[in-house]
């Protein structure tokens, strides 16, 4: 990579920030699950029980205090994005779509349970999310009804779901895979980040910034992905992987090269930062956040 990426950033906050955020985002996800009230329950319970980055929810709490809030006050609005995401992993790995065994290094949940509670689990999941995003305290229904309107722009046919497609129906085309890329994973991440300056009450300026800079950090968290699908550890990703060639997968490093993928990689970490920086975002931990997702070591 032609970036360092043990930059300044990283030493300069305590490094018990992120343990301590994930901490309690864990602890509001599964607050009130009790997988011994039904195999539904017990599903969803499962799912969210496991080691994972919490990335999107740890995006948008760093960025409310890079932006002088209370991450506190929005720990169950950030979860409900982390719903959203679990969600979208447990219909991913079903026999349906990609057939995967294993997901942050346990079996599946259709693997632990069977198809089509796997099925209602995420569904369930979902509905979770936007139920956390309507009862969030503190923020006026029209703030909500916005961030609302926004977020399932990212993840429906436009976004997430429309990318997901895009994928299943791969059939080789290169010059379709930054699409796939753009809708499938980063429009979510975006999303997040100018929900999160919206309801953080920020200028146009800000909100701009905040947008290009999602846009390029999300896309190129998914081209760090094709890359670990090549050349990760299974042992620390918590995932099957080399299997996308074998899948003929849209995955980037495949069809463009290794070479390639790391120097967009670095043009889009080098515009993110940029944008942050035109926005006077400055927090140590939420640009430290920023290199961890594309840079790193696994």
């Amino acid at each position: 990579m032609t970036l360092n990426p043990m930059d300044r950033h990283e030493s300069e906050f305590d490094r018990n920030y992120f343990a301590d955020l994930e901490s309690r985002i864990q602890t509001a996800l599964t607050r009130d699950l009790d997988p011994r009230r039904g195999t539904l329950e017990a599903a969803v319970h499962y799912a969210l029980d496991v080691r994972g980055k919490r990335l999107r929810p740890l995006i948008m709490l760093s960025l409310v205090d890079a932006l002088g809030g209370d991450p506190e006050r929005y720990i169950d609005l950030a979860t409900a994005m982390e719903y959203i995401h679990t969600y979208s992993l447990i219909h991913d790995d079903h026999p349906a779509m990609d057939n995967d065994d294993f997901r942050r290094g346990k079996p599946t949940v259709h693997r632990r349970f069977n198809d089509a509670i796997a099925l209602l689990a995420g569904d369930t999941l979902l509905t979770m999310a936007f139920e956390k995003i309507a009862a969030q305290p503190g923020l006026p229904a029209q703030v909500l009804i916005r961030f609302i309107r926004l977020i399932t722009a990212c993840i429906g046919i436009r976004g997430m779901a429309g990318g997901q497609a895009l994928d299943l129906e791969f059939r080789g085309n290169p010059q379709v895979i930054p699409e796939i890329h753009r809708m499938k994973t980063g429009e979510l991440i975006r999303g997040i980040m100018v929900g999160t300056g919206e309801f953080m009450n920020q200028d146009a300026s800000r909100i701009r910034a905040l947008d290009r800079a999602g846009s390029e950090i999300g896309t190129a968290f998914q081209l760090a992905d094709d890359l670990l699908d090549l050349q990760g550890d299974e042992s620390l990703v918590g995932k099957k992987l080399h299997k996308d060639d074998n899948n003929h997968s849209p995955n980037a490093a495949l069809f463009f090269g290794i070479d390639t993928v790391r120097k967009e990689i670095d043009r889009s970490y080098r515009i993110t930062m940029d944008e942050l920086e035109r926005a006077g975002i400055t927090f140590p931990p939420f640009l430290t956040l920023m290199r961890m997702m594309v840079y790193r070591e696994y």
